[in-house]
């Protein structure tokens, strides 16, 4: 009984935490939750084109 309890409160509180999690990343908008925000070349992020060249600059080593 306790366990299920517990198990229970584990599923609904993960849940919870998920739901809270997606709300927040869709507040951000498109590039606000994407891993490439900061180096993409779509300009959607907040990084200026000369900050945008220079991590092109030294994501290609150069």
């Amino acid at each position: 009984m306790i366990a299920s309890i517990i198990l229970g409160l584990l599923i609904f509180g993960y849940a919870t935490w998920m739901v809270v999690s997606f709300f927040k990343k869709s507040r951000q908008g498109k590039c606000g939750t994407c891993a490439l925000n900061k180096s993409c070349k779509s300009g959607c992020s907040i990084v200026t084109a000369e900050e945008r060249g220079d991590l092109l600059k030294h994501s290609n080593g150069g």
